[in-house]
Order: C-alpha cells, then sequence, then structure tokens
C-alpha cells in the first residue's frame, strides 16, 4: 500500500467509526449530531456521506476507501458490437485488410470508425474455426464475357413512395469478372418474362461494352429451370445462343454471391433512402442509380476500382 493511501485510510477509518456511533446515538458518543463531526474534521457532509457508502459497500475494508482508478473502465471504449458484427462480415466476405475496411467503413460510421489497428484486434475476437475456413472459397474469372449471373429480388412493400405498391420484381445480370450490371423493373417472375428479360440485358451488354457472355449462372427456381429443359423458355434461349446454363447448388446462395451482393446495395443504397412518386419514377431512377453502380461506385472486390474501370483495365490485357 502506498504511503498516500495509508494517510487516507488512517484518516477516514476513525471518522466513519464515530460516524456510526453518532447515528446510532450510543452514549457515550463524541459528538451529539453529525453536523459537529463535520465541523470538527473539517469536512462536509455530502463528503462523509460518499466515503461511508463505498466504506459500507467495500465490505469495510481498507481497500474500499482508496481512490478510484481514473479513466474509462475495461471494456467501456469497446467498439458497438452491431459496428463489429458488420466488420466481420466484410473482412470474411471480401477478405480485405485492417486498412482497407477503415477505408470501406468511414463514409458510413464517420467518426466512429475503428482505427486499422482496432481493426486487427476485432479481427481477432473472431476468429474462424477450421471448418468455417474451408468453406469460403472465392473466385473472379479473368475475362469479361465469362460468365455471368443472374438472378430475381421482390421490390419491398415498404417502400417509401406516394401510391400503392404492386407485386413488382428486379431482375439483374452481372458480370462475374467486371461486375457491370444490368437491372429492369418487371411485373412478374414467368419464365417468358425473365427469358425476354435475358435476352435485352445480353443485347445490352453486347451495344454498350461489346462482349458475350459464354454461361450464365442461376439459382434452382422455375423462372430458370423446368423439368424439361428443351420446353423452357430460359433454356431454350440458352441453347439458341450457344450460352452454358449454370445450376447453384439447392439451399447454398453464396455460389451466386456477387448477384446477391448486388441486391444488397441496391437495398441499402437506391430502394431505402430515396422517396418515389410513381412507377416510372422507380424505374427512370433505376437507370440512373445503374450508371452510378458501373461507372462511379467502387468496389472493395475489385481494389476500389469501378466495374467500368475493371472493363478497360482487363480489355487492355487481353488485347
Amino acid at each position: 500500500m502506498k504511503y498516500t493511501d495509508i494517510v487516507i485510510v488512517k484518516r477516514w477509518i476513525p471518522i466513519l467509526e464515530e460516524y456510526e456511533r453518532t447515528k446510532a446515538k450510543v452514549t457515550p458518543r463524541p459528538f451529539r449530531f453529525v453536523k459537529d463531526l463535520c465541523e470538527a474534521h473539517h469536512i462536509s457532509n455530502k463528503e462523509l456521506s460518499r466515503y461511508y457508502r463505498k466504506w459500507v459497500d467495500g465490505g469495510k475494508t481498507s481497500e474500499s476507501l482508496m481512490p478510484a482508478k481514473r479513466g474509462a473502465k475495461p471494456g467501456s471504449r469497446r467498439t458497438p458490437k452491431p459496428i463489429e458484427r458488420n466488420i466481420i462480415k466484410a473482412y470474411r466476405r471480401f477478405g480485405s485488410n485492417r486498412y482497407e475496411l477503415v477505408l470501406l467503413f468511414k463514409p458510413y460510421y464517420m467518426g466512429k470508425t475503428p482505427s486499422s489497428a482496432t481493426m486487427d484486434r476485432i479481427k481477432a475476437r473472431y476468429p474462424l474455426n477450421e471448418a468455417a475456413k474451408k468453406i469460403i472459397r472465392r473466385y473472379e474469372k479473368k475475362a469479361p464475357g465469362e460468365l455471368a449471373h443472374i438472378d430475381l429480388s421482390k421490390i419491398p412493400q415498404d417502400l417509401r413512395c406516394s401510391f400503392k405498391i404492386k407485386e413488382q420484381y428486379v431482375a439483374a445480370v452481372c458480370g462475374d469478372c467486371t461486375r457491370l450490371t444490368c437491372a429492369e423493373v418487371i411485373q412478374d417472375k414467368r419464365a417468358s418474362t425473365v427469358t425476354y428479360f435475358m435476352a435485352r440485358s445480353l443485347s445490352w451488354f453486347k451495344q454498350l461494352y461489346n462482349f458475350q457472355f459464354d454461361a450464365v449462372m442461376s439459382d434452382n427456381g422455375p423462372e430458370f429451370r423446368g423439368s424439361l429443359e428443351r420446353e423452357h423458355p430460359f433454356e431454350i434461349i440458352c441453347l439458341e445462343l450457344g450460352i452454358t446454363h449454370i445450376y447453384t447448388r439447392p439451399y447454398r446462395p453464396q455460389t451466386n454471391g456477387k448477384i446477391e451482393a448486388f441486391w444488397r446495395i441496391l437495398k441499402r443504397e437506391f430502394l431505402a433512402p430515396n422517396f418515389f412518386e410513381s412507377e416510372k419514377d422507380i424505374i427512370i431512377n433505376l437507370g440512373n442509380f445503374l450508371f452510378e453502380f458501373n461507372h462511379l461506385c467502387r468496389h472493395g472486390r475489385l481494389n476500389y476500382e469501378t466495374p467500368f474501370d475493371k472493363l478497360q483495365k482487363v480489355t487492355e490485357l487481353l488485347i
């Protein structure tokens, strides 16, 4: 025990014992009232009550009278759990280093964004076991037209708008190599509707970016796959155009993860924050969002390049 601590103990324990006798009104007692005790020791009633409460709560031990340590308590400066979970999700999905994670989350959390050193500490608190490490398998095609991902997503009913929401869907085709994406609002998810959208999107990629797809990946939904391949519209267009149709494993959406990532971005940055006045307003603004997504938005998995920049870079290497 330090000398200063010994001084505090020797000063306060006799005072607190006198305080107890004064309150209990035992005889004989040195002071008749508590105010007399305070005046004799040159202390305030508030200070006496504070030390007495500490002494009683600590079991009337000498250590309970020691000054509390200054500064934050252990764990009080820890990053909030929701932010930690989002950081771990991004790390496990993209495999980003600590500096990339800071750049990724800085626009969202601003001053609350953890430092690069804290990013490492957060990752250390959530280690992956061997089984989980084997599950994460990332791949990326080398050429723009090697593989496309196609999927549908229902427009949420809680959309902020001034009209009654009908059951509508957004269909999207995403390039695996470049992440260039074509999307449209469609009225239903019948196989014929999805097939027509597929034809328009292939023409869109050819006219704007001058490449065609050799294969397309989809889930096992009835809009993409039928019992008889030669009678299903989507299968027929793939056969006619010489496109290989690849299916994801059942109950395994991670295989089609690039288009799933697009849905999250679409809902977070386009559908959720905006207010729409009509169905036409959604369609017009979706086109503006796609231009920003393909030409202005920088993607973590593309080394913070835009999809169009990635297309130009890969095209130059292939020439």
